[in-house]
């Protein structure tokens, strides 16, 4: 039965400090904090007094001749709430020799991890945003006993489960030939890629940087208010591998989203590098686009803006003949000395090199949206002041946000395997009306027997029926 004792204790405590409370008028911040820590207490003692009681009913439960009892353990596990500490029984299988906590089992909770699963959450949610270190401090507000590097490592295990997650959908999809199962059915599907150079806590392979790859896939554009357009069922994926095994990740991972053998075209974007061109060979029907802020951004930087070499190189992309923009770029370049010169030289090299994206048809597309998901997916989090990442650690976080970008949930929640329904045993037996009025007379018995006053000559005063009364009208599980 639930030992409501505990529980008891840390109401009246509310109770009375609500009472001293409204005697004396004061500044709400005072009251604020005073109420919010006795409620915390509060809900510490029924989390721990609930858990003890589950931890009875599956001593009864359990199979005698499989399961013996060993010993009795504490635990403390950092939630919500503030640090609750329970103890729970420890067993050990008399066939296997195996050893488990049932409780621990039973409530999801995972060996050596003090964070309880809505702070776990919570922590996460935060880094996401922040680095670890503000996202503690946050929460040390109302939880003060959580540190940088406990959000730190859950950022990397659950990183670590997505990467290996999406590798095996790689596998399954490149090694073992199985069909991707997108249902989601369009003819033209729109990819972007960029990458993002981030420093690194230490040089690997003798370079102080390494980058972020980002591929962003969407249906379309549809406005939502003037001067305003949003993505599509828009699908963003991060990651750090090389280009080969970074775009068969992005498409097992797009495969899940669209049905491929739908798709007849993809128009891919990007910004000349070489392996975000790679994802041209792996889309169905691809045509390669030049991201055309890159390419204003090469043409400004080489020949200044609103000159009249700026202008005669557009006019000339205009025409569609490459010929005539290398006459142009010639010329200037002809015309310029030192550093000038060096621009607009890497310029038509830059051009030559990506006319086949920059040439215009009838069939030409608008893109031009990969700038402004880099910065909300990567840059905004990991270009921080001073931030160096690892490059397994930098992955893990990015994978997140990626996942939440795509509105996929950080944490799949698992069962517990003696979660039940209401009214179940963990035995699997239904409980009856009858059993359920037989056990709320047991504990109204019981409550009689622990609070003497709600039968006593007293019953009608106000802490009586307004305190202890109520307390009575708790549910109670009886084993």
């Amino acid at each position: 039965m639930l030992n409501i004792r505990r529980s008891y204790a840390s109401f009246l405590s509310l109770v009375m400090t609500a009472a001293r409370l409204s005697q004396h008028p004061g500044d709400f911040a005072v009251l604020e904090e005073e109420v919010s820590r006795a409620l915390t207490s509060l809900g510490a003692e029924v989390i721990t007094s609930v858990l003890e009681a589950w931890d009875e009913k599956l001593v009864a439960e359990r199979d005698r001749n499989e399961w013996e009892l060993v010993q009795c353990k504490p635990r403390t596990i950092v939630s919500t709430v503030g640090e609750i500490t329970y103890r729970r029984r420890y067993y050990r299988n008399r066939k296997t020799g195996e050893r488990r906590f049932l409780l621990d089992d039973a409530a999801g909770f995972d060996p050596r991890r003090r964070l309880s699963g809505k702070l776990r959450n919570q922590a996460v949610a935060l880094a996401l945003d922040v680095s670890y270190r503000r996202a503690a401090e946050i929460l040390q507000t109302w939880v003060p006993d959580i540190s940088a590097m406990a959000i730190w490592q859950e950022v990397q295990r659950l990183g670590g489960e997505k990467r290996a997650r999406a590798e095996l959908e790689r596998e399954k999809v490149f090694e073992q030939g199985e069909v991707p199962s997108g249902t989601s059915k369009v003819e033209t599907l729109f990819v972007e890629a960029d990458g993002v150079y981030v420093r690194g806590r230490r040089a690997e392979d003798g370079q102080s940087h390494f980058e972020l790859k980002v591929a962003v896939a969407y249906e379309g554009k549809q406005e939502q208010g003037r001067e305003r357009r949003a993505l599509m069922n828009r699908q963003v994926v991060v990651g750090t591998e090389e280009a080969e095994r970074f775009w068969e990740g992005a498409v097992a991972s797009f495969g899940r989203v669209w049905d491929w053998v739908s798709v007849k075209r993809c128009w891919v974007g990007a910004d000349g590098a070489e392996w975000a061109k790679k994802g041209v060979e792996m889309l169905p029907g691809a045509r390669y686009r030049l991201d055309p802020f890159h390419l204003r951004r090469a043409i400004a930087g080489a020949l200044g803006r609103e000159t009249q070499a700026y202008r005669k190189v557009w006019d000339a992309v205009g025409s569609g003949d490459w010929s005539q923009v290398e006459k142009v770029l010639r010329k200037a370049e002809s015309q310029s000395e030192g550093a000038k010169k060096q621009r607009i030289s890497k310029l038509k090299s830059y051009m030559e090199k990506n006319w086949e994206g920059i040439v215009s048809d009838g069939d030409v597309v608008s893109l031009g949206t990969i700038e402004g998901q880099v910065f909300h997916h990567v840059a905004r989090r990991m270009k921080r002041h001073g931030a160096r990442w690892s490059k397994s650690g930098a992955d893990a976080l990015v994978r997140l946000v990626a996942d939440r970008s795509n509105q996929e949930p950080l944490r799949v929640r698992r069962l517990s395997r003696f979660e039940v329904q209401p009214n179940e045993l963990a035995n699997g037996k239904q409980v009856n009306e009858a059993e359920l009025t037989r056990h709320a007379k047991e504990a109204v018995r019981w409550l009689e027997r622990q609070m003497p006053a709600l039968v006593a000559p007293h019953a009608d005063r106000p802490w009586v029926k307004y305190v202890l009364r109520e307390l009575s009208r708790i549910s109670f599980t009886v084993a």
